[in-house]
């Protein structure tokens, strides 16, 4: 009767760790996927495209007083051909480093005639940049938070005799997190202004401003919406990955067990 009763207690914490370790490894895909292609500089680029960032060049040299460059030419159209793969890519390098912190200010040019030309950007979005900016930090923390735990737990399972694994209490853990997640990613693909005025209303707030701010002329919700793809596909890369762990993970466990059951 005691063995029983230890056999089980041995299978109720069994099937707990292995619930908790699927939970936080679909957490931790999508803390990861959206993390890692937020801050690179290839996806930034590739979302830039689907701006009209040649609009914000014209905004930006109409105004501007650069030696060499006539106001007439800037109004004119000579803004066409400016926005080059290395305007997109210096813009994008700067914003990534300073959101990531390689840098303490976000002070974004473009670069006519050897002139660089600032970009005006007001108060309130810089405010509002540091915010962002806070967020990217608490997401880098909430990462490594999320990797020592299932790091700790998948090293419970491997080395532990105390400890089977469970595969019914890992995809239970596997499955709840994942409706969320495509919950989310079914909201955001099909009304992603919806969304994106959600993430501002209660996380990001007076963070969202009119036209008459030059940089929104980049800052669109269709630059945004460019970056659900790679956050998308990141994500189902590493879900394949987590449904087939238990592939490697159980054999080991079950090892470590001596091949016993309870």
């Amino acid at each position: 009767m005691q063995k029983t009763v230890r056999a089980l207690k041995k299978t109720r914490g069994a099937f707990l760790t292995c619930f908790i370790l699927g939970l936080l490894l679909v957490l931790l895909a999508a803390a990861f996927s959206l993390y890692i292609n937020v801050t690179k500089v290839e996806v930034f680029e590739a979302a830039l495209e689907e701006a009209d960032i040649n609009e914000l060049l014209g905004i930006v040299l109409g105004d501007a007083n650069v030696p060499g460059l006539s106001a007439g030419l800037t109004k004119g159209g000579l803004t066409d051909g400016i926005a080059t793969p290395e305007t997109l890519s210096a813009f994008a390098q700067d914003t990534i480093d300073y959101l990531t912190g390689e840098t303490d200010e976000w002070k974004p040019t473009v670069t006519v005639m050897g002139f660089e030309v600032p970009i005006p950007i007001s108060q309130d979005f810089m405010s509002h940049m540091e915010d962002v900016k806070g967020w990217v930090e608490i997401g880098q923390k909430v990462f490594f938070a999320l990797l020592a735990v299932c790091g700790v737990l998948l090293l419970r399972l491997i080395v532990s005799s105390r400890c089977k694994f469970s595969g019914a209490g890992y995809y239970l853990g596997v499955i709840l997190p994942l409706a969320l997640v495509g919950a989310v990613i079914g909201w955001a693909y099909f009304d992603f202004e919806g969304f994106w005025m959600f993430i501002h209303e209660h996380f990001i707030k007076e963070g969202i401003f009119s036209n008459g701010e030059v940089i929104m002329q980049i800052f669109t919700t269709d630059m945004f919406k460019a970056f659900m793809q790679p956050i998308v596909t990141t994500f189902a890369m590493l879900l394949g990955g987590i449904v087939l762990l238990p592939i490697v993970v159980a054999p080991l466990s079950k090892l470590r067990q001596g091949g016993r059951d309870y």
